[in-house]
């Protein structure tokens, strides 16, 4: 099945695909799964055959844990779990980036920090088999990427 985390999409972009890119303390962080696949969002089947029994699996992603880690500090910043339907998040359409993601993201009052940070996310799977007459569920490692981003205040000038 080969499930695994998929590649990861974000605002502001990971900075090691959008050199310069930054994102704005305060504002919301939308994020999702950039290729969406069977193995990276689910749900996925499989069924194999040999001597007469054939057995069959239904990998399932549970949920994607995000944190945001300050590269400097270590210290993680901001965490959200987004679960079930919802867990790998909707793709920014650039409308509005004050909005909230309506699946997944980081909210605005949990983006509260400048500076350079480790964006990570872990998918957690759960395989559901049955077969010969029996059946039974296998918890899959968690399965994790990262990518760096970066933050930034926005100051303003007024003149007249």
């Amino acid at each position: 099945m080969q499930l695994t985390m998929g590649e990861m999409g974000s605002t502001p972009p990971s900075t090691s695909t959008k050199p310069g890119a930054m994102g704005v303390i305060g504002l919301p962080m939308w994020l999702w799964v950039a290729n969406p696949a069977d193995n990276t969002v689910g749900p996925i089947t499989r069924t194999a055959a040999d001597g007469g029994l054939s057995v069959t699996a239904t990998g399932t992603l549970d949920r994607i844990t995000w944190t945001l880690t300050d590269r400097d500090s270590g210290i993680a910043r901001a965490t959200v779990t987004c679960r079930g339907a919802n867990a790998a998040g909707t793709p920014y359409d650039g409308r509005n980036n004050a909005s909230p993601s309506p699946t997944c993201g980081i909210p605005g009052n949990l983006n509260q920090h400048p500076g350079n940070f480790t964006l990570s996310a872990t998918a957690y799977w759960t395989v559901e088999w049955r077969g010969g007459g029996q059946r039974g569920s296998i918890n899959v490692p968690p399965q994790t990427n990262s990518t760096p981003v970066t933050i930034g205040e926005l100051q303003v000038l007024l003149s007249r």
